[in-house]
């Protein structure tokens, strides 16, 4: 019995502490991200490695990092009313993106645009 207590009383504070070392690690991976985050996301949309690593020198350039390529995407396809590969497109064709440090914009509702 006081076996059984003891692990219960271990898997507590293993399952307190993952949750105290975890909390830092979700919100810095929320709040930030990185070209290779951006990179395997825009590969996951169906471009190819050429035209991933083409979006994140654009991206880059124009300053969007931190704002990342998903919020630049979503806009597009706010604005012109076209799917997320189509929105990207555009974009490799250097259209519509916003004025170097403005804000790309969340486009997720399109009742509001």
């Amino acid at each position: 019995m006081d076996k059984k207590r003891e692990n219960n009383g271990l898997d507590e504070s293993l399952r307190r502490l993952s949750g105290i070392l975890a909390s830092p690690s979700l919100v810095l991976s929320y709040e930030h991200t990185t070209p290779l985050l951006e990179r395997s996301w825009l590969r996951r949309l169906g471009l190819d490695k050429r035209q991933a690593d083409e979006f994140m020198d654009l991206l880059c350039q124009h300053g969007l990092l931190d704002q990342g390529a998903r919020s630049v995407i979503e806009a597009v396809c706010v604005r012109r009313r076209v799917t997320p590969a189509e929105a990207a497109a555009l974009l490799l064709q250097g259209e519509d993106w916003p004025e170097d440090g403005q804000p790309a914009g969340k486009g997720t509702d399109i009742e509001k645009q």
